[in-house]
């Protein structure tokens, strides 16, 4: 081979060298061992499974709420791991609801005052309540409840058509104001569907241990009478004494979390 021919091989052949040593330093060699995709894909699912573990463990719930025959709302009610239940209410007392209420008490008093404020005055009202309680085996979905309840009401009242000569001597238009104390207790059952949707039912029992009632004269009619400040406590009496009425509640709610 000529001298000339095997220099530019030589040449051409170092040419190639130094730019392949270059090229292959500032292109790093990779190795996809795929634990990042493996991460991507099993986040969702660890997702998923945290939430339904705060679920089934937790619940906040919004509840329609009524316990018949005392009152209807809603209430907001938690729930905790342990099973620890409370809840915070408020409702209103339809006149049905709360005639019943006031006649156990007007049947069982003996004074006829008292009597005929508890029949003959129209009253709705409304109430708040707070409840403690505990559904130890959710399985199950027993739970118990105890609470206290604020129960305010107003009831008009007409003196003409008593029926009592004393009172009807009186005459006008009057308004009854009565706020009872309540305790509550019920036993019941809680369920929910699709994990969303929470259904309870119970049983229970209510009654008065405080009652004060005041008659207040509407349209021009006297104030300050004897008979009606007898009546409001003998009134306050029977409620106290006699008033205490099974309830049964149905509850309807949405599991916030």
């Amino acid at each position: 081979m000529p001298l000339s021919s095997l220099g530019s091989c030589m040449w051409i052949a170092c040419a190639v060298v130094a730019y392949s040593a270059p090229a292959s330093a500032q292109l790093p060699v990779r190795y996809d061992t795929g634990s990042t995709r493996g991460e991507a894909d099993r986040r969702p699912d660890a997702t998923v499974a945290e939430d339904k573990n705060r679920r089934d463990a937790w619940m906040l719930s919004l509840e329609a709420v009524t316990h018949a025959p005392v009152d209807m709302g809603a209430q907001l009610g938690v729930e905790t791991p342990q099973g620890l239940r409370a809840s915070l209410g408020y409702g209103f007392v339809p006149g049905g609801y709360m005639s019943l209420l006031t006649g156990i008490a007007a049947n069982a008093s003996g004074d006829s005052y008292a009597r005929t404020l508890l029949e003959d005055a129209r009253y709705s009202g409304k109430t708040w309540r707070v409840q403690i309680g505990l559904r130890p085996l959710r399985k199950l979905g027993l739970y118990a409840d105890v609470g206290y309840s604020r129960l305010s009401a107003r009831g008009d009242w007409d003196l003409s058509s008593s029926g009592v000569p004393q009172l009807e001597a009186v005459g006008g238009g009057y308004q009854a104001r009565t706020a009872l104390d309540l305790w509550l207790l019920e036993i019941g059952y809680q369920g929910q569907v699709g994990d969303r949707l929470v259904l309870g039912v119970a049983l229970g029992c209510m009654g008065t241990f405080g009652s004060s009632t005041r008659i207040v004269a509407v349209d021009g009619a006297p104030t300050d009478n004897a008979i009606l400040t007898s009546a409001a406590n003998q009134a306050d009496t029977a409620l106290q004494k006699y008033g205490y009425v099974p309830t049964l509640t149905l509850r309807l709610g949405f599991d916030l979390i």
